[in-house]
Formats: structure tokens, sequence, C-alpha cells
């Protein structure tokens, strides 16, 4: 079929009402034609034969929000993304959507929208399959600079969103007017999510989640600073929002894993707030869970937001503090002297009895060393540290100063 001729050449001056028309005529089938936001641009006009979904498209110039859904949720839009082919899509009947074709209009990498071919009429064959590939590369022209024009709007979003970031606005009142003149739907409550991956386009790599999820995203570097809020999320909107952004990072670091190559992905999340003028707190939230998931990477494996890094939350200030201070830890200095010298591992083994909660059996585990080894050692480190490990608050700034000398040493 590659051979056959390019049937849309005598239409070069066609506009996209006219394409579609020709496209319909062609495949016997009604067509709409959608750019990258799911808006009507186009449909045919001279078929009578057609589904719930395409009249309610037409109807309310752009895909029904359930249709949408069960698109994404089917891994239709991710084919579309990936694919230059055209996808064939059973009928979804629940959501009134019957037998179609699809395919995206690409320029370069870049999807600048959709063509839909509905199967109602006849079969559509692979020969269809080749007319919707030309039909592609045809409207490519006709959407680029209804492009350029969504592209200024969306730079212009991401403009605003710095200006939130950076703490420009106060007034949550000018803030909301703004975003509306802008088109941008700011929903409560909202958190800040960044995500952080070395020599990785993460934007390219996460185009399916952030157009599945609808989200606000500016790139800084090798980070991806995302606003993810939660509308309609009945009695309790805040566990709803962290469970959608735990959701999100899911499918978005596994994903993410597959294509870096050097490095790590790091992902954390600020709190939730509801005025807009907050967003700057919700930003350096996240920053700082980022930037401590990145110097502690086995102790905070499980966590991404902010208000659950627990102790981890105050060692950069407390570091800060004992520089201030000219404080130097004498004590745990003695610990590691003993062990330089006797080439033994007592702050391995102090550290790791701490982790685990003063749990004498999960500690020897993991240290792979007999329980008597390890009673031991321990009434050897408070004999060199002159500590009592069954004191509590002892036991917690043991702890803590275990962890910020980690910190000195991987800064």
């Amino acid at each position: 079929m590659s051979n056959q001729p390019n049937v849309f050449q005598q239409f070069q001056h066609a506009d996209i009402d006219e394409l579609a028309d020709v496209i319909g005529e062609l495949l016997q089938n009604p067509i709409t034609i959608e750019d990258a936001d799911h808006k009507l641009i186009a449909y045919s006009s001279h078929s009578e034969s057609t589904d719930q979904a395409r009249w309610s498209t037409i109807m309310g110039r752009r895909v029904p929000e359930k249709v949408l859904t069960r698109l994404w949720k089917d891994g239709v839009f991710q084919e579309l993304l990936t694919k230059e082919e055209p996808v064939h899509i059973p009928a979804k009947d629940e959501v009134g959507l019957g037998k179609r074709v699809a395919i995206a209009i690409r320029k370069g990498s870049e999807v600048l929208g959709y063509i839909w071919a509905i199967e109602v009429n006849r079969p559509i064959t692979e020969e269809d399959d080749e007319i919707l590939r030309q039909a592609a590369r045809a409207a490519v022209s006709r959407l680029v600079q209804r492009q350029g024009k969504r592209k200024a709007e969306e730079q212009r979003r991401k403009e605003f969103l710095w200006e939130l970031l950076l703490g420009n606005h106060s007034s949550d009142t000018l803030i909301r007017q703004k975003a509306e003149s802008l088109q941008m739907q700011l929903s409560t409550p909202y958190l800040i999510c960044i995500i952080e991956a070395a020599g990785t386009r993460l934007e390219q790599y996460l185009y399916p989640l952030l157009m599945r999820d609808k989200l606000l995203w500016v790139v800084d570097g090798n980070q991806i600073i995302l606003l993810i809020g939660q509308a309609g999320a009945g009695k309790q909107p805040d566990e709803a929002l962290v469970r959608k952004v735990k959701q999100f990072l899911a499918d978005s670091l596994g994903k993410l894993e597959s294509h870096v190559s050097e490095g790590q992905v790091t992902a954390g999340y600020g709190r939730s707030y509801r005025a807009y003028a907050d967003l700057v707190k919700s930003y350096r939230e996240a920053l700082h869970a980022v930037k401590i998931k990145r110097l502690f990477p086995r102790e905070t494996a499980g966590i991404h937001g902010y208000r659950e890094l627990g102790i981890y939350r105050y060692l950069l200030k407390l570091k800060q503090w004992d520089e201030e201070q000219g404080y130097e830890n004498e004590r745990l200095a003695r610990l590691k002297q003993y062990d330089a010298e006797n080439q033994t591992a007592m702050a391995e083994t102090l550290e790791t009895y701490l982790d685990a909660a003063g749990k004498v059996n999960i500690t020897a585990n993991r240290l792979h060393i007999h329980i008597n080894t390890l009673s031991y050692r321990l009434k050897r480190i408070e004999e060199i540290m002159q500590v009592d490990l069954e004191d509590m608050n002892q036991r917690v700034a043991l702890y803590l100063e275990l962890k910020l000398d980690k910190l000195n040493s991987e800064r």
C-alpha cells in the first residue's frame, strides 16, 4: 500500500472542513478532526450515521470526559502518542463509543491532533489505513498555524505558573481571575510535585500521563515541576489528592526508570493547600523533599511526601545550626576513631540498631551477626561514647547525630 498515489494531492488548498469531508467520502464513514487537547476542529458534514460519542463531541465541541477517561484507561491514547500507524479501536458501548479507527497528526515527534473515523457504514480496511496515513500528513499544514496559537497560550500559562512558584502573587482573588483569563483550571486542594532525572527529557516520556491527568507543568533543568489538584474529592479531599499523586508517581517513576541510563530518578511533593497564594510553600517543600531523598536514598526509599520525612525534615536546618555554632560531635568522633584504629564497624552497628528502633533481632539479621555479638558491640559502644542506649533522649540525639554526620560526608 505504500506505493498508493497521494489521494490528497488535488486538495492542497482545501481548508480543514473540506479535508474532513474528503476523508469521509474516501472512507465512506463519518470523520472528526480534533486538536491535541481533544477540542473539535472539523467534522465531515454529510453523514447521517453516527454514535453517541461523536454526536456529543460535535454538540459540546470537545470529546466528552467519560470517553477520554475510558480511552486513556484502555491505553488507546498511549498507542496514538507512540505509534505513527492508525489504531483500530473496538466499540465501547458503555460510553457511547462505536467501533472506530484513529491516527495522530504529527509534526516530527509532536502530536498536533487526531483524525477519527467511525466504522459505521462499512469496515475500514488496510487500504483505508493508507488513506488515513496520507490524511494525517495532509492535515499537518492546517494544524500548524492553530498549534502556534496554542503554544503561545501554553507559554503564557507556564509563565504564570512560574510566577506562582516564585511567590510573586499574594491575592488569591487576583490569581484566580488571571487563571480564568488564561483558561487555567485551578482545582483545590492542590500540591506541587517534582520529578528529577538526569539526562532525560522528562516531559517527553511523561507526556501521555501529563495529558491523561491534565496537569500543568514547567521544566527546570533536570526537574519537571507539576501542579496537581483534586476537584470534587468528597469528604476527604486531601487524602484523595495524596492518593492521586501516589498513583501518578507509581505510573511515572517505573516508566522513567526504564529510560534513565545514568543517575537515579527522584521525586518529592509538598503539602496540600487551598489558597493559590500558598503555592510557593508547597513548591519549597517539594524541593526540600527531593533534596533529602537525593542525600538519603536508602533511608527515604519509600517516602515522597514532605510531611512523611520525619526527622529528615530537620536535618538541613540542624546542620546549618551546628555550622553556625562551630559544633563538633566529640563522642561520635571517638567512635569513628575507634573503628579506624581497630578495623571495626561500631558506627555502622549503632546506626543499624537505631534504624531498627532498637530491635536487636532485626539489627542482628541486617548485620548478619549473632545476637550475642551484637550485645557485646552495643555495650562497647556505650563505653566508648559514654552513653546509655536505654535512655530515649540520648538514643534520639545519637540517631540525629549519625544522620547529620552522614549528611556532612555525602555533601
